[in-house]
Formats: C-alpha cells, sequence, structure tokens
C-alpha cells in the first residue's frame, strides 16, 4: 500500500521547534507502559520496535497533524521503518559529515532558536514585568525545555538530521531531468480547460474561487476595466440617507415600521440623498466641468479621489468588475459600471452613492474574456510543480526500493490485536 509520507526525521526536528509548554503534557513514554503490555510490533534488521515506540511516534504525529486519529499505528511504523532506511543509507553515503563551518553555523542556529524558544515561555508565563520574574521565568523556561529533551545540543542534532535529510533528496534527485517546455504546455491546456469548463457558465463560483486566492487561468467574458474618483461624505449625512435608503426598501417588501416611527416615504430618500451629493457640489460640479473640457480623467483622480487603492495596476488597468458580481464590489458600485451612461470606452457615470461616499466612475476598457495568456508567472508555477512532482515521485520510488532491501519482520497477532494493517509489501501479498 502507498501512503504519502513526511521523513519522520523532519517531522521530530519540527516537534522540537514548536513550543513544548504549548503540548498536552500526557505524552505517552516507553516507561509508563508495563512489559507485559508492550509487546514487539516489528523486528527490522534485527532490532526490534516495541509497541510503546510506535505509540510515541504517533502521539507526535498526530499532534502536529500529520495522522487523523491516535490509532493510525500503520503510518507510524511506515515512518520508523523509512527512519531507519535513510539514515542507514545517510549513514552509508557519509551525508552526515560536516565541515567546521558548517558545524558553527549549526551551533549559532540552534542557539538562536534556544532564546526564542525560552524567551516564548518567559512571554507565555510572565506573571509580571521585573527583573526577578523574568529572570525566574527564563530558569523555570530552561528547565522544562530540558524537561522535555531539548537543548542546544539536541537542536543542533535535528538541525543536522534536516540538513542530512535534505542531501539524501539532493542525491536521489540531482539526474532528475527538468520539466520540458512540451510539458509545462500540456499541464497549462489541461488545467485552463478545466477551468473554462467550471466558470464559463457560471460566474459566481468562478468569483468564490479568485476571491479566496486561487490561481484562475480562465476569465469569463464581460468584464470592465473600471476607474473611479471616491469623494468622502459626512458620515452623518451618509447614515441617513443609507438607513432611510433601508427603511423604505423594507416597506416596498411589506415589512411594516416599527412602533413610533415614521414610515419613510421615496421622498424622503430623494431627499436625504441630495443632502449627500450637495455636501460634495463643488467637486462634483468641477470634475464633470473638466471632464466636458477634455481633461483626462486620471488626472482628477489624483486631485480629487480618496481610495488608496486606485493605485498602481489598478490606475493602470483598472478595477476588473463584471455585472453578475455579487462578492467583490458592493452593488451601488457595479450598477453603476453598468448604468445607461456607460456604453462604451470613455464614458462617465452619474455620481452613485454607497456606503464608502460618493463614487464617480470612468469607463475604461474591456477586458477580454476566455483562456489567459500563459505568462512567466504562470510558466513558474506550472514548471516547479512538474519539477516536485518528478522529484518526489523519484524520491519515494527509491525509499520503496530501499526499504525493500531490509528484512522486516512482522508481530502480525499484536499488530492485529491493535486493529492496525501491516504496511508495506506484506500488506499487499497478504491482500492478494
Amino acid at each position: 500500500m502507498k501512503k504519502f509520507t513526511r521523513l519522520l526525521a523532519l517531522v521530530l526536528a519540527l516537534c522540537l521547534m514548536l513550543p513544548l509548554f504549548a503540548l498536552a503534557e500526557d505524552a505517552p513514554a516507553a516507561t509508563d507502559v508495563p512489559v507485559a503490555e508492550d509487546p514487539v510490533f516489528f523486528t527490522l534488521n534485527g532490532q526490534d520496535y516495541l509497541k510503546s515506540d510506535v505509540d510515541s511516534l504517533l502521539y507526535y504525529l498526530y499532534s502536529n497533524g500529520y495522522v487523523e486519529s491516535m490509532t493510525d499505528y500503520t503510518t507510524a511504523m511506515q515512518f520508523l521503518i523509512e527512519d531507519a532506511v535513510l539514515n542507514a543509507k545517510i549513514d552509508e553515503l557519509g551525508l552526515n559529515q560536516f565541515t567546521a563551518d558548517e558545524e558553527a553555523a549549526f551551533l549559532s542556529e540552534a542557539q538562536a532558536e534556544w532564546e526564542n524558544q525560552v524567551n516564548a515561555y518567559v512571554q507565555y508565563f510572565l506573571s509580571e514585568d521585573t527583573d526577578e520574574a523574568r529572570a525566574k521565568a527564563r530558569e523555570d523556561g530552561e528547565a522544562y525545555l530540558n524537561a522535555y529533551g531539548m537543548s542546544v545540543e539536541s537542536i543542533v542534532e535535528n538541525l543536522k538530521v534536516s540538513a542530512s535529510s535534505e542531501r539524501l533528496f539532493e542525491y536521489v534527485t540531482k539526474d532528475i531531468p527538468a520539466a520540458t517546455d512540451e510539458e509545462i504546455k500540456a499541464v497549462f491546456e489541461e488545467y485552463a480547460g478545466n477551468h473554462k469548463d467550471m466558470f464559463a457558465e457560471d460566474f459566481p463560483t468562478y468569483e468564490w474561487y479568485v476571491k479566496n486566492g486561487y490561481a484562475i487561468w480562465y476569465k469569463p467574458e464581460g468584464f470592465r476595466g473600471i476607474l473611479h474618483i471616491l469623494l468622502q461624505v459626512d458620515q452623518e449625512l451618509l447614515n441617513a440617507y443609507t438607513t432611510a435608503q433601508a427603511l423604505y426598501e423594507e416597506s416596498l417588501s411589506g415589512e411594516e415600521a416599527a412602533e413610533g416611527e415614521e414610515a419613510v416615504t421615496k421622498e424622503d430618500v430623494d431627499t436625504a440623498l441630495q443632502a449627500v451629493l450637495d455636501s460634495q457640489k463643488a467637486a462634483i460640479d468641477d470634475i464633470y466641468a473638466r471632464l466636458e473640457k477634455g481633461e483626462a480623467f486620471q488626472t482628477l483622480i489624483a486631485q480629487y479621489n480618496t481610495d488608496p487603492g486606485m493605485a498602481g495596476v489598478n490606475l493602470e488597468n483598472g478595477y476588473e468588475v463584471h455585472a453578475e458580481s455579487t462578492m467583490t464590489w458592493i452593488p451601488e458600485f457595479v450598477a453603476g459600471a453598468f448604468s445607461e451612461k456607460m456604453q462604451k470606452p470613455g464614458d462617465v457615470s452619474d455620481p452613485v452613492v454607497a456606503s464608502y461616499g460618493i463614487h464617480i466612475l470612468y469607463y475604461l476598457r474591456d477586458i477580454p474574456g476566455g483562456i489567459v495568456e500563459m505568462d512567466d508567472e504562470i510558466k513558474t508555477m506550472i514548471t516547479d510543480y512538474l519539477n516536485n512532482d518528478k522529484q518526489m515521485g523519484a524520491y519515494y520510488e527509491q525509499i520503496d526500493a530501499w526499504v525493500s532491501e531490509f528484512e522486516v519482520v512482522y508481530n502480525v497477532e499484536a499488530i492485529a490485536a491493535v486493529g492496525a494493517d501491516l504496511p508495506f509489501a506484506e500488506a499487499e501479498t497478504e491482500a492478494e
């Protein structure tokens, strides 16, 4: 059977780099388990591994999210076997030998990490900010970390383990060929085609994916590049308008006004709206007059706009707005961008009042839909993905090959007693 795993060495290094006082204090230990309840689970090249060995590792795997339960003995045994095999290969290849300069660098990094951990303990437990209290907290922190087996020396050893593991990975993958242009193009076309199938007729899903940071290689039709000038408005005036508008819309839906609250009419909403517009009448009149004379909208942005996002790339290309947008832009902004006055690039909207103030929008351009161009950023992303996939595939294939060279004898009865499967080839053989 096959499971994607992380190397045990890196897992243990991670555990030691975390604030240990944040972990539960009831981690199982081999000495807590009576001998009669601690059978040998398996033997690797003559070395016994007990149930307690597996339990202890399983606790760390579970605590750090590498397994979903404290009963995943199969993964824990697999980690232990892989770790022993990889350590043997590291020794055989001399990948754990370091120069004096490398040793010094490890020590310096370990000392810095030790200070980080002690300082984290002090910050977490310090009751009062005095020299005496800090000294006591530091002393307690060092003792606490030492009790969990953490020291400058142990951090150095784990840094060496990590460095050795990285060397082994590089040793195995050094001759793996890099992704070709043909492979990169094939991946791009596959994923871009999938994106087209997903989003061409489903704009809400497209918008959700974009809003949540996914890289999308297809853009639906209908986007416009929109520039705007945002004029700030007195908050009381703005609140009066938005409140009147909300109450009026409630009345249209059939909801009755609360007791003691007068019904709001369309005239009330129009009056509140006009008060907002009048508060910036001079600026609005100046903007439209200068546009009428042919002055560039961008020049007026520099003078009047208060939206900090309307700069850089956004100023050059415009905000990307779609008529079906419900997540990215407020409804009033979308309505203004697709109003009757916005028919072609170069058009300017009427003033739009919304929760941020008064917007005057400019139709900068139409944005082409369809599969996007594979630029350098996308090409790099695909290249990294393909190279990593090739390297990881070769690496785990080599691990399996090395593991097959070792003699593993499982205590089937003891393993079955905890409800676990056998890892590696023996499990596959029994399944057959």
